[in-house]
Parts: C-alpha cells; structure tokens; sequence
C-alpha cells in the first residue's frame, strides 16, 4: 500500500468512525525531567514505519527530557508489531524487522528505568518513503492593466513555495503552514503588481484547517512575507504571526479588525502612492497574530520599525526598505539584568544592506507586546552586516540566544554585540563548526567581488578565523557542515570554487567539483550531512542517495526545498518538496537503518528556533547547537520543558 492511500484510509476512516489507526496519545513527562528552561513543543512518538526490500523500516523519536547521556543504559524502547511485542531496543531509535508486511502495523513505548511507558498508537506502514499531502490550489488571477501595476495585464498562477511546521491543534504532531507564491511574484528591485500571497494550514493527511489571504498591499517575493509559527504563549497550540496590511483577510475570511486595523480602508490600494510602478512604500504596515487551530486574527498592532523615508535604508528605489527577516527565538524578554524566561519571542528584521532594524515581540497572555529594539543608522559597524536570512543561538552560554545577521550578532537583550566589518553576505550557518575552538562558529559567503569569498568568525565575539582567498567573482552559495570524513568538523564548499577546505582552514581538496551548495540535510545512516539541491539528496563525493523526478525545488536557482526538518522518526531529517502540477506535498524520509541514537533534533532549542527562520529570505538549513559528525561525542541533555 503506498503512503498516499494509507493516509486516504486514514481519513476515511475518521469520517466514518471506523478506527484504522489508533489515536496516538502525547506521553506525559516526568517532572523533574520537563522543568528546564527552554519552552519547548509537547510531541507524540511520531512513529514511522516504511515498506523496503526483505522487511520494514521503523524510525521513532526520543525526547530531549528523557535522553540520559550519563546513563544511556536507563532508556531502550519496547516496539511492538500487531500489538505483540517484537523487540527492544537500546543502541538508537530505529529498526529493521525483516518479517515486517506491507499490512502490519507498529507501536512503540519507552521503558525508562525498568517502566514501560505509554503506548505510542498504532502506525500503518507506508508502501513508499514519502507521503503525499494533497492541497488546494488558489485559483489563478490577473493584475490589473493600470499605472498603479504595468501597462498591460498579466495572467499568474500559483506554485507551493516556503513552508513551516507547528503543533496547531495539540495533538503531538505537525501542521504545516505552506507559503502560496504567484507565478509573478517579484525580487527587490524589480517592478511590477503581484498577485495575493496565501497561507495555509494543513494536516498531514491533506486536511486544509484555514486559509489567509494577504490582501494587495503584501507584495510578493522571497525578501517580503516572512511568517512564523510556534507557541508562542504557552498554550500547547502554535499560533502563525506575519507583517499584514490593509486588505488583509484572516482564516475565517474576514478583514482585521483588532488593533490599528479596524479603522483602516481594506478597500485602499497603496501600490501606486509613492510612484514606483507595483511597490507598497505607503499605506499601514501591521503585524498580526493569528489563531494556529482556526486561522483567526488573535492581534494585530503598527509594525515597528516603520518605513519613513526608503532612502535611510540605503537607496531611494524601494528596494532596500521591504528587506524583512525573522524568526523565533530565546530572546532576553525581563529587562535589564534580568536572567530570560526561557519563553519564546517574535524576531522581526527590517532592511540590512544599509540601515538594519530589530524588533522583539512577546504574545503573552492575549497582548501583542514589544519588547525591545535595535536599530543601527547607516554608517555604524552594524550597519550594511546582514545576510538574506536570520539565524539564533545563544553564543555566550546565559540561557538566551542571540540574533546573528551574518556579519554581526546582536545580544539577546537587543543590544549590539559584534561586528566583522566584512559586509553583506549571502549564506549563512551557525552551528559548532571549528570542533578546537570553544563555542559556536559562523560561516558567511559574501558577494563582493573585491572581497574574501567566505568567513568563518566566532559567534561571540566575531573574531574572524578563516577567509578564503580573494576571486575576481561572486560567491551567492555555499555550505558549511561535517560531510566528510576527511577532516575534523565542518567543511566548507562554494558554488564560485572547486575544492574543499575545512572551517578550520586547512585545504582539504583542490580538484573536487560541488555537487551542490545550496542546502543541507542528515540523511544516511553515518553521522555526516549529506547535499540537498533541486529534488535530489547526496553525497558530497556526488553519490545520489534520494530523488524525486517527480517533485519540483522553490525560489528559481537557489533550487530550495519547502522545507527540511526533523519531522517524524528518528533525530535525522525529512524533506518536503512539491509535485511540479503543485497538487500535492511530498515529505520523504529516510529508511537507513543508523545505530547514532540522539533525542528529536525538535527538542534543541537552537535547531527548533532555526527551523522557524528557514524560510525567511534566502532560505538556509538549521543546526543544532552540538556538533554531529565524524567522531562526535554524546551531547548533554538539553535544558528545557514542554508544554
């Protein structure tokens, strides 16, 4: 049976009370294990089991709060076929039972200390690696023939674009919350009307829970509706937060109506105003909050920083100033002196080739409060320092993260931390790169010709440790992470180069060609990354692992997936790509059997925070906060709750 008509059944079955696949219960911690600082997301087991040559792969999750590195010994998991016990096991989190069929059915409980916990439901078998998540395409559209847009009409449809998950409805397992881009939607610095950017919630069975609609004055393209998810006030249940304008439609198919927003004219069309033919540069700017179960507006408030005049954010073409980034992160959210709460804020950036602005955000309690702000005027060491992307992690060890642009890091309680001075970059990744060093490492590429190619600097104090040599060309992608053997940490490989060198800075290879350096993704049964590029997985030697003919990559050359993360399974990554005709999602998994036992990559702060920033800007792939690789040690157990 393949996966697609599992989950039909599945859903059938929902409808016609017929039980096929049991409800699968969300395990209660123990409570000296779930009172750590950071808030961290209530999961089910997430149990999946694959149809494969001569048996079935099963791969389930281990929580954070019961990874034990200083007893390994006192977890092993009791997985059961059928309801009949099968085996238990101690060294990982996946299995392979070779009288596995395409009709059984498994289930997994953790046996802690001796104790035998909480069954984890019934999980089908998949006849593929990938399950089909079919969705609802908005209906195609027409820009208006007027001087507010082109002179000309123009026809677009819609593609499946940038996508990130939540626990929408406290069950244990994720929603996915897809981006829909028009077929003319724009990049900064190109004209033009675009048709409505749309989001959607959907389960994995293909449910479609609630539909938000943007409205005129949200333009379209990579750099300008970044969204959010997570909970963000505890409840158990993610909300989804992004900017909103005038037009604007929540959920359940009304205009805002909170805040700033219910005053407003939703009939306004701002993009002729400042005449720059299909730009928005006037008109309200909002953030709202909406309702993760039903697509509601929960808040909405001013967007801050406000546009002012487009020409302090670098040039006078609009370009510069609808720049945003964000994310969710562990930010410093008691004031001055005060240790953080471990609770999760809304990241919000503006700009970043010139002037650069921050916001901090809590929704707590029904309010929509801002927290604190950085805002550099250009000519300042932070100014013209970000990146196309955001990432957090918590650089100096004080229980809160810290923002990292690219070429500087801002403090988690706003204030500017550091800066390398080197500039604009593309590629970004923050993880533990250079395995000598003590604390984390940043790796950017940066676009100027006359400059280094790529740094790798100190997340703390931006001490630059590596640049590559001066080439008389552009550096857009590049990636950073253990994907060979061949040397200790990370590896470095660039799309304007051949070759490999370590993040340390030795040369490890001067004669190899990239496969890709777009994105990365654990994959295989060793403990190195692997390539992600277009719909293909592979080896950095070139060996393709996993591919899709039948998919389609996002956001043209950067040929992105519309996501990766540790979604089901084990610590290792799924990848959901679309299917070209955007009909349907395909999240594909992998099946080799790995003996690395580590708890849900979910439940690492750091790598959950980067995962809500991947699709923001130039989309980059999330790291922990520990280093996975070649010769890695066991990381402690991460400091968190769950709600």
């Amino acid at each position: 049976m393949e996966a697609r008509t599992a989950w039909v059944l599945l859903l059938l079955s929902a409808c016609s009370g017929q039980k096929l696949h049991a409800v699968t219960p969300i395990e209660t911690p123990d409570g000296a294990l779930a009172q750590g600082h950071f808030q961290m997301e209530r999961l089910s087991r997430g149990v999946v089991a694959i149809e494969v040559e001569g048996g079935v792969y099963v791969g389930w999750r281990m929580f954070g709060y019961e990874y034990a590195p200083e007893n390994p010994g006192n977890v092993a998991y009791a997985l059961y076929r059928n309801g009949n016990w099968l085996a238990t096991v101690t060294d990982s989190t996946n299995y392979f039972d070779p009288a596995g069929q395409a009709t059984s059915a498994y289930s997994v409980r953790a046996v802690i200390g001796g104790v035998e916990g909480v069954d984890s439901g019934n999980a089908p078998v998949w006849g593929d690696n990938y399950l089909r998540i079919p969705l609802d395409i908005p209906p195609a559209g027409v820009t208006p023939a007027s001087s507010n847009c082109d002179s000309l009409s123009e026809g677009y449809t819609y593609d499946a674009n940038d996508g990130s998950v939540g626990d929408l409805d406290a069950d244990g397992e994720y929603e996915i919350v897809l981006k829909w881009q028009p077929s003319n939607a724009k990049e900064i610095g190109v004209s033009g009307c675009t048709g409505n950017v749309y989001l959607d919630a959907y389960k994995l069975d293909g449910r479609k829970l609630w539909r938000i609609d943007l409205g005129v004055n949200i333009r379209a393209g990579a750099q300008y509706t970044q969204f959010l998810v997570y909970d963000l006030d505890g409840d158990g249940q993610a909300e989804v937060a992004c900017k909103t304008a005038p037009g604007t439609k929540d959920g359940t198919g009304a205009f805002l109506r909170k805040g700033p927003a219910a005053a407003d004219d939703d009939g306004a069309d701002y993009r002729s105003l400042a005449g720059v033919t299909g730009y928005v540069l006037d008109g309200p700017e909002y953030l709202t909050v909406f309702s993760g179960t039903t697509g509601a507006e929960l808040a909405t408030v001013d967007f801050d920083v406000p546009r002012g005049d487009p020409a302090s954010w670098g040039d006078d073409s609009g370009d510069r100033v609808d720049m945003f980034r964000a994310s969710v992160g562990f930010v410093g959210d008691l004031g001055p002196g005060q240790k953080a709460s471990g609770r999760p804020s809304l990241l919000l950036a503006r700009g970043g080739l010139g002037r650069t602005a921050l916001t901090a955000w809590n929704w707590r309690d029904g309010q929509l409060v801002e927290i604190w702000r950085v805002d550099s005027d250009a000519g300042t060491a932070y100014a013209g320092q970000a990146t196309h992307s955001l990432m957090v992690a918590d650089v100096d060890g004080d229980g809160a993260q810290e923002i990292l642009f690219g070429s500087s890091t801002i403090d988690s309680d706003g204030t500017p931390k550091c800066a390398t001075g080197l500039g604009h970059g593309n590629a970004l990744h923050v993880g533990d790169l250079v395995l000598a060093r003590p604390g984390l490492e940043v790796f950017v590429t940066h676009d100027d010709a006359t400059g280094p190619p790529f740094d790798v600097h100190d997340a703390n104090t931006c001490e630059v440790t590596f640049t590559g040599p001066i080439i008389p060309r552009t550096t857009t992608q590049g990636i950073c992470d253990d994907i060979s053997p061949t040397s200790e940490g990370a590896e470095i490989m660039l799309n304007s180069l051949g070759g490999m060198a370590s993040a340390a800075g030795e040369v490890l290879d001067t004669t190899i060609t990239p496969p890709s350096t777009n994105f990365l993704v654990y994959w295989d049964a060793d403990e190195s990354r692997e390539l992600e590029s277009g719909t293909a997985v592979t080896k950095y030697t070139g060996e393709v692992l996993q591919s899709c003919p039948d998919c389609a990559s996002n956001n043209g050359n950067k040929a992105t997936p519309v996501l990766t993360a540790d979604l089901l399974g084990d610590w290792r990554e799924e990848i959901i790509w679309r299917e070209p005709s955007n009909a349907a999602l395909r999240l594909y998994t992998t099946t080799a059997v790995t003996s690395r036992r580590l708890f849900t990559l979910m439940h690492d702060p750091q790598y959950r925070m980067q995962v809500s920033a991947q699709q923001t800007g130039s989309n980059q792939p999330p790291h922990p906060s520990f280093h996975i690789g070649n010769g890695m040690a066991a990381p402690a157990r991460p400091d968190i709750q769950v709600r």
